[in-house]
């Protein structure tokens, strides 16, 4: 395999790509808040507040610090840059990994370069990742990032010689994995990367005694067996006595005998495997650093939450008090949803598959009608041709690609066991998904720029190939490259849908609902979109206050009602009312 002569990654470049993309999300930024869960994390940016299950901590704190920013004279504007700034991001560091993997496809640096770039590109502008890039309607920008920076972590470590910043690049992947957990399942997707490169490229490391503690603290950490378990010993009055913490959690939590022993043979495994690291490695100190840097990564799950739920903030969705309390394991393990295990299907593989794909063709060119069909077709084949020519030329890469393509896929489909989604037909409302879910599979459609940059460098490839003698090296390697314009299709077949900077209905439906009450009156909320556009218009544009906000479906908790008791009532001030409310209540 060729490579620049002094192998360092092309940084400038990265940059570059991200601010391109980056400037096509400003240009098409969403001005205001959006429905759906868009408001609810807005505000609780604002407030730095415990959004619903899992809470996600660690958005709620780096958005809360950007809010700061003096970014824009718009609070909400700036948390949507906030998106658009981390999935642009995100977008420059899966170019930094699919221009080292072109290196076995292109030896040329140039059409490399364009390859990577391109492939990128036309991700960065596949409808979802580009609709979700525009208004912070998720943490998933958060998560993108985090996938893609822990990939080229990864990439990078391999590269690199035995030493400690070798090592240094191992244990920051491992703390990533633990931070993004944090924010969002979807970032520890992930894990198999870090697992792959380290067998494969130094299979003996895995066998490291510090290495070992700290994927086993890592997995039991981002799964919550780890954090159940001390919940369970805590809370089951049970440290140090396996029987009591047995008794707790089948009568308490109603798990099974299985489940309890998982969560004992998980601490127990913890304690064995450090005693032996101890023993054996015990003045090495990435011992002791690759556990802190997991556990650290940890905290904002098992520290943040509980601390700053029992400061009450305005939003606080599960009320989780208590540090390993029954509330932060409630929170932490989406129990409010209720969704029933994995191998109980809430519909047919076959529907949750045709979902995906279904999703998938929307990502191309969805503006364009017919001829959207064929530009999924000309995508598809793209980046098979790119995962095929991967495994063939750079078999690390590949295998890599299949198996991380597989876990933000098919795994992920499985996981997370969907009703029929929102508009399959001949099915009773019940049974479908309350609105379309594209923006689970968000993670995939971006990555698939790594193969679709292979794709296009296979094309460059076959060219050049077929050219032969007939033309210079350096005409052979440009002479395909005109096939990168392709690229150039998602952004003019999604741009009129994609683009969210025309949206202003929610906060507008939020401040007329508002604005309509009575002074001190109670308003009762259904569900998401006509509530947490209330939470926002309150919370970030101090839009009548005085409105008590009392969601239909929460008081079924004890939680909202206790907040609901809880909650002062701020004053009213007609000065900021309209209608008949602008007028003074004595007058």
């Amino acid at each position: 395999m060729q490579d620049d002569p002094d192998n360092r990654p092309p940084y400038l470049y990265a940059a570059l790509t991200f601010l391109v993309i980056f400037a096509i999300y400003v240009v098409t930024l969403s001005p205001t808040t959006a429905f759906w869960d868009t408001s609810e994390y807005i505000a609780a940016a604002k407030v730095l507040g415990i959004p619903h299950p899992p809470g996600n901590p660690l958005f709620t704190v780096l958005a809360h610090v950007w809010g700061m920013l003096p970014l824009a004279a718009n609070y909400a504007k700036r948390i949507n840059l906030f998106a658009a700034f981390t999935s642009a991001a995100g977008a420059g560091f899966w170019f930094l990994v699919a221009e080292r993997w072109l290196r076995s496809i292109l030896p040329t640096r140039g059409p490399r370069l364009a390859a990577a770039f391109a492939g990128i590109f036309a991700s960065a502008m596949a409808w979802t990742v580009w609709n979700q890039s525009t208004v912070n309607e998720k943490v998933y920008t958060v998560s993108m990032l985090s996938i893609a920076m822990m990939v080229w972590c990864m990439v990078r470590w391999a590269d690199l010689p035995d030493s400690p910043r070798r090592n240094g690049l191992l244990i920051f992947a491992a703390y990533l994995a633990a931070l993004t957990s944090t924010n969002h399942l979807m970032g520890v997707l992930a894990l198999p990367v870090i697992a792959v490169y380290v067998l494969w490229t130094q299979p003996r490391l895995a066998m490291e005694p510090w290495v070992m503690l700290m994927a086993w603290v890592l997995l039991l950490g981002v799964s919550g067996v780890l954090g159940d378990s001390l919940t369970v010993l805590t809370h089951g009055g049970s440290w140090g006595n396996p029987a009591a913490a047995l008794t707790y959690n089948a009568a308490v939590e109603g798990a099974s005998g299985i489940a309890a022993l998982t969560r004992i043979g998980g601490l127990l495994g913890i304690v064995a495997i450090a005693g032996w690291g101890v023993y054996k490695d015990r003045r090495n100190p990435l011992l002791y650093v690759g556990v802190l840097a997991v556990l650290v990564g940890l905290t904002l799950n098992y520290v943040y939450l509980p601390i700053r739920a029992a400061q009450h903030p305005p939003i606080n969705e599960g009320e989780p008090i208590g540090f390993f309390s029954q509330a932060l394991s409630d929170v932490l393990n989406r129990l409010q949803y209720g969704k029933p295990p994995v191998a109980q299907r809430m519909s047919p593989l076959s529907a949750q598959l045709g979902m995906y794909w279904h999703y998938w063709s929307w990502q191309w060119a969805k503006d364009i009608g017919a001829l959207s069909s064929l530009a999924t077709g000309l995508f598809t084949a793209l980046c098979a041709w790119g995962l095929g020519i991967l495994i063939t030329r750079d078999r690390r890469a590949g295998v890599t690609a299949a198996i991380l393509l597989f876990t933000l896929t098919l795994l992920l489909i499985y996981y997370l066991n969907f009703r029929y989604m929102f508009t399959y037909p001949n099915v009773v409302p019940d049974d479908r998904e309350v609105r379309e879910r594209d923006y689970f599979y968000v993670a995939s459609f971006a990555f698939v720029g790594v193969l679709l940059a292979a794709g296009f460098g296979a094309a460059i490839r076959a060219t050049a190939e077929w050219l032969g003698d007939r033309a210079t090296e350096q005409r052979r390697w440009l002479a395909g490259t005109p096939v990168l314009a392709l690229a150039l299709i998602p952004l003019l077949g999604n741009r009129v849908s994609a683009p969210r900077n025309h949206e202003t209905l929610a906060s507008d439906f939020a401040v007329d609902m508002l604005q309509s009450v009575a002074p001190y009156g109670i308003l009762i909320t259904a569900g998401d979109n006509d509530t947490f556009p209330l939470w926002f218009a309150q919370e970030v544009l101090g839009i009548r206050r005085d409105v008590t906000l009392a969601n239909l479906s929460l008081m079924n908790t004890d939680w909202h009602l206790r907040q609901l008791k809880r909650r002062e009532t701020p004053t009213f001030d007609p000065a900021v009312a309209t209608g008949p409310w602008s007028r003074s209540i004595s007058d």
